[in-house]
């Protein structure tokens, strides 16, 4: 069967239109999808460019802000609540992790540095706590009926001043508190192991006797403490002196008192330095009342 040329002449043009629509809805189709993505492409963009003056603004801010200081109401007005919590979180981080290098650096320079451990040899203690110091006691004297201790503790030394011949030479560091750290003690006597300016402290507590441990021959006594230095000298070299004179009622049972004398003075290494009294039989030895300490100063 033959189809007639007219009819195959009309489809022709309808194809046609059909093809040009397509096309012309594909090309809007791209025209449109191209325009939206310039457009999103920009508005990021312009967003971005915004937030990233916001966040310059903000870290700004940082310069304006002390620390342990309040904001200023009209900074916090300027800026806005968001821009100043971003500014107090970036200053705190830094903070924290400034303070964490520094204290690691602190703690290799620590390590570096030539120590030793102490009593408990829980932590090490730098040069600068090893300076030399001590605390001593006095928490016994010994009686004149010793004949062991007593003869030396009660025999005056001639070479010292007549109101306070008696070296105290029962000085120890056995209680709570007392310490001998870098010095030695010997017959009563601290030695210096270094020169330097050392303060130099000592306490002595007097009980005058009650009726009952002896006769009372006067109502009054003279107290006298001094602490003296020990040097390539022949004699001792007198630094200190403390004296109180008391008087009691004859029927009192006892009496207390406690001469105290401190100083700053320089010494050269191999001195020796110890306190004397006046009346070794008043002296009462108690850790917290009787003491004689020093320690080196770096002035």
């Amino acid at each position: 069967m033959m189809v007639p040329a007219n009819s195959r002449g009309r489809d022709s043009p309808s194809k046609l239109w059909i093809a040009m629509v397509v096309i012309v809805v594909v090309v809007l189709q791209i025209a449109s999808t191209t325009g939206l993505f310039v457009y999103l492409n920009m508005s990021l963009s312009q967003v971005k460019n915004q937030g990233v003056t916001e966040e310059l603004r903000c870290l700004g801010l940082l310069n304006a802000l002390d620390k342990d200081r309040d904001i200023p109401e009209d900074l916090a007005q300027l800026f806005g609540e968001p821009c100043i919590k971003l500014a107090e979180g970036i200053k705190a981080y830094i903070s924290k992790v400034t303070d964490s290098i520094i204290s690691k650096q602190a703690f290799h320079e620590a390590r570096a540095i030539p120590h030793s451990y102490n009593t408990s040899g829980s932590k090490f203690m730098t040069t600068v706590t090893q300076r030399p110091s001590a605390h001593l006691t006095l928490s016994t004297i010994p009686s004149c009926s010793d004949l062991s201790l007593g003869a030396q503790y009660f025999t005056p030394q001639p070479d010292l001043h007549q109101s306070c011949r008696h070296p105290v030479r029962s000085w120890a560091n056995q209680s709570f508190g007392a310490h001998l750290h870098n010095m030695t003690l010997a017959n009563g006597r601290l030695r210096v192991p270094q020169g330097g300016r050392y303060y130099l402290y000592s306490q002595v507590y007097f009980r005058y006797p009650s009726p009952s441990e002896g006769d009372q021959n006067s109502v009054s006594h003279q107290l006298v403490q001094c602490i003296y230095k020990k040097t390539s000298y022949l004699r001792p070299i007198q630094l200190l002196k403390g004296v109180g004179t008391k008087c009691w009622a004859p029927d009192a049972e006892y009496a207390l008192h406690s001469v105290y004398q401190g100083g700053l003075f320089e010494l050269q290494a191999g001195d020796e330095v110890f306190v004397s009294v006046s009346s070794p039989t008043m002296v009462y030895g108690e850790d917290s009342s009787s003491y004689f300490g020093a320690f080196r100063l770096d002035l």
